[in-house]
């Protein structure tokens, strides 16, 4: 049969299961997994060279098998080359550690059907994760996970796949730290690859629930050379973009947008008919949809980024008389109407060369009410897009460093869902210059006080029936449902906004500065003091 061969060497379990899929398929035959032994056992601690070996490697024994070893006759579709009741066919591949070919027995003793061949043969599945069934992935893709669905999968995958194991481990920490966490994988159907992660914490899914008017979404970040980083953000009453989903995915997965927004919309179902405008990266385009899932939405493209994609190509091209068709581009994004947008498209087909102009066509005047001026949601206003995204995308660089297992880069989110991460880039300094404006000094400077000290809080609030409760490890504090008075000393003293009012506040996303904080039970603040 040729081209697989005793001694054989593969230098990654990736280039093996690319290889493996191109020979099978130029052959026309079916192998399965008979019996496969990792590199690396979980139950074992590891030697320091070990995890980035395995991660390469995976396995330090494999055995293939042809599908139709040990099938009976009336079992599948097949033509046999002699007469027996059962086919037994002796083909088998044995790889051993370094991932080299030990035995090679390629002779079949039937032909394979390209009908049964066409129906059975999958890509990628020696990739896929060797620990779960393809009825247990099949069965859980595109559907929340409950807890107890995570602990099974972590026992399918206990020593068989430790990617998998680790990123189930974090998931299980994730459950039992946030029963009310909504998470999603997605594996290929009949192929127990993992395509996405969808990942929402009962707080993101809060933030969403208060915010909905304007998402903002884009893709955040490189995870390693498969995956990608998708962020869906939203504008909380401080003006700050806050995340209220994740999800990692394999590049190049198809429909990813109306999957992120269904499943955003799935897992905080009131805000379906109160997004009013979803603003998007440039480079996602598949937005056809959206307003399927989001009926009350508008669907636009940061126009920025639009622009800088079309100057771009213009330099690419080498476009004759760049700057002026810069100027055009620039006008026609900004146009005050249709008409005037329909002008200068009529200016640029006369200036630009014919392959730009093509490119334009083709890639954004189509879609132009998404990204021009004279087609916004909210005509004349600056969109915050990129400024939430770059606020975002510094977050995520300090807690993330590509590239990363999926296991990693999920504790690495996780890991910024955490007070102390928003507190770090508050500006207190403009918060306490709006209440100078209306307090007396002595009042505005402890408050000012207040708001550095609350800068610098590491407590973990958790929401209980009667309010915010922030506990601090030492000592705890209750923020009442409305974050109008705390128990702490400081604002029972003196009934002044304190740390705990500030944090909690920045935390769920209400306002900084609210002249309602500033009465007292007897009066007016200038009163109090």
């Amino acid at each position: 049969m040729g081209d697989l061969g005793l001694g054989q060497e593969f230098h990654t379990w990736h280039q093996f299961s690319s290889f493996f899929d191109d020979w099978c398929e130029k052959h026309k035959v079916l192998f399965i997994i008979a019996s496969l032994k990792p590199l690396i056992s979980l139950r074992q601690n590891p030697l320091h060279y070990q995890p980035s070996l395995a991660a390469t490697l995976r396995f330090r024994f494999v055995r293939l098998i042809c599908k139709h070893s040990g099938t009976y006759v009336g079992q599948s579709t097949v033509q046999r080359n002699r007469l027996s009741e059962k086919i037994d066919c002796p083909a088998s591949i044995t790889l051993r550690l370094g991932l080299v070919v030990i035995e090679a027995s390629l002779e079949h003793n039937h032909k394979l059907s390209e009908v049964e061949f066409a129906h059975y043969f999958k890509r990628h599945q020696l990739e896929a994760s060797m620990g779960l069934p393809i009825r247990i992935t099949n069965s859980v893709s595109k559907r929340f996970l409950a807890p107890d669905l995570i602990w099974n999968l972590e026992d399918y995958s206990k020593a068989k796949d430790k990617g998998m194991c680790e990123l189930l481990s974090q998931l299980d920490g994730l459950f039992k730290s946030d029963p009310g966490a909504k998470v999603k994988l997605v594996f290929q159907e009949d192929v127990a690859v993992l395509n996405s992660i969808f990942l929402a914490t009962s707080h993101m899914r809060g933030l969403v629930q208060r915010f909905p008017r304007c998402l903002y979404m884009d893709k955040a970040a490189c995870v390693n050379s498969e995956f990608e980083l998708y962020s869906v953000l939203c504008q909380d009453s401080n003006g700050r973009g806050r995340e209220c989903a994740y999800c990692v995915a394999r590049r190049g997965v198809p429909d990813l947008v109306i999957f992120i927004v269904a499943s955003l919309v799935q897992s905080a179902p009131d805000i379906k008919l109160k997004v009013k405008c979803l603003t998007v990266g440039a480079g996602i385009t598949d937005v056809d949809a959206v307003e399927e899932v989001l009926p009350c939405a508008r669907v636009q493209i940061c126009r920025l980024q639009v622009l800088e994609a079309l100057y771009c190509k213009a330099r690419e091209l080498a476009v004759p008389k760049e700057d002026k068709v810069r100027n055009l581009l620039h006008n026609m994004a900004n146009a005050s109407s249709p008409r005037v947008y329909s002008q200068y498209l009529s200016d640029l087909e006369d200036l630009a060369p014919l392959p730009f102009l093509q490119y334009y066509l083709e890639h954004w005047h189509h879609n132009k009410g998404t990204w021009a001026e004279c087609w916004a949601f909210e005509r004349n206003r600056d969109c915050p897009f990129l400024e939430h995204m770059s606020f975002h995308q510094q977050k995520l660089r300090s807690a993330l460093s590509p590239p990363l297992g999926l296991a990693a880069c999920v504790r690495g989110l996780l890991e910024l869902q955490a007070l102390r991460v928003e507190m770090a880039a508050l500006n207190e300094e403009r918060v306490s210059e709006l209440y100078r404006a209306v307090c007396p000094p002595d009042s505005a400077a402890l408050i000012a006080e207040e708001l550095g000290l609350a800068k610098h809080a590491n407590y973990h609030v958790k929401e209980v029936p009667e309010g915010f409760l922030l506990d601090g490890g030492i000592c705890s504090f209750l923020v009442s449902r409305d974050l109008a008075t705390c128990s702490c000393s400081i604002y029972v003293s003196s009934r002044r906004p304190c740390r705990h009012l500030f944090a909690t506040r920045l935390w769920t996303g209400q306002p900084l500065y609210d002249p309602g904080l500033l009465h007292s039970p007897s009066g007016s603040e200038g009163q109090d003091t």
